[in-house]
């Protein structure tokens, strides 16, 4: 670790476990102040992060999360935008409810933490950075997952345009699309039987899933002054998959023909 980040202030939602834990526990060893802002608490406890209890969906509670960064730290120069949950069902099966939840999660928490975020940088003048996690499932179709692959894609999406407006404040707006990693959401798919392990690597040209911490790298060189040229920009860390798809899906992710 090169200690690059000392001084700087980061917030990494959804940071109790995976990918986020991940993340946070990167930025943390070069040098960042971290806050995990998770409505859960964290699976195992880093020293060194701050754990602030936030639900990425709710205006207030995230309004909440960055008065006590202005209060513990004074600022903030990363956001990484990495909260989100999964709900598997078919259109027409899924409910409402569930289809909302994941939209909320994912695309709504990135435009409420950014609106927090963006201000707060513009007002003190040196720039910052802010990296979403997006999906491969925002390039390609998965049967059963339209909420997930919708709110991807729509982070791809804000991503694009939020970079746009904040350029000439020196903010940087970028996204990360990871592939197949190990982590509680594989775990869910393998045990609802949406995901089948082999299916996946199969699919996989490098024939493995990504450990967290390839996903956190990525997270890492954008967030840091190693990036300071990129923006709006998705770097794809998924092994080569969506550049060959995926050819078939289980049958029960099927609408059958009548």
């Amino acid at each position: 670790m090169t200690r690059s980040l000392d001084g700087k202030v980061a917030a990494v939602t959804g940071a109790a476990r995976g990918i986020g834990d991940a993340i946070a526990t990167r930025l943390l060893a070069d040098g960042a102040t971290v806050f995990a802002l998770d409505k859960n608490p964290p699976d195992e406890p880093r020293a060194g992060i701050v754990h602030i209890e936030t639900d990425v969906t709710d205006p207030a509670s995230v309004a909440a999360a960055f008065k006590t960064i202005d209060e513990r730290a004074g600022h903030i120069d990363i956001l990484v935008n990495n909260a989100g949950i999964q709900r598997v069902g078919l259109v027409g099966k899924v409910s409402f409810a569930d289809f909302s939840a994941v939209v909320a999660t994912h695309l709504n928490g990135l435009f409420l933490c950014a609106s927090e975020a963006v201000p707060r940088m513009v007002a003190r003048g040196k720039g910052g950075s802010i990296v979403s996690i997006a999906s491969t499932a925002a390039f390609v179709g998965l049967p059963g997952r339209g909420a997930y692959c919708a709110a991807k894609a729509g982070i791809l999406g804000l991503t694009r345009a939020l970079s746009l407006e904040v350029a000439t404040s020196g903010i940087r707006v970028n996204a990360v699309a990871p592939g197949f990693t190990r982590t509680k959401f594989i775990d869910q798919g393998l045990a609802d039987g949406s995901l089948e392990e082999g299916w996946m690597i199969g699919r996989v040209p490098m024939k493995r899933l990504a450990t967290t911490e390839e996903i956190s790298n990525a997270v890492r060189f954008l967030a840091g002054d190693e990036a300071t040229y990129m923006t709006g920009q998705t770097i794809v860390v998924d092994g080569g998959w969506i550049v060959q798809g995926i050819p078939e899906a289980p049958t029960w992710l099927q609408t059958p023909a009548s």
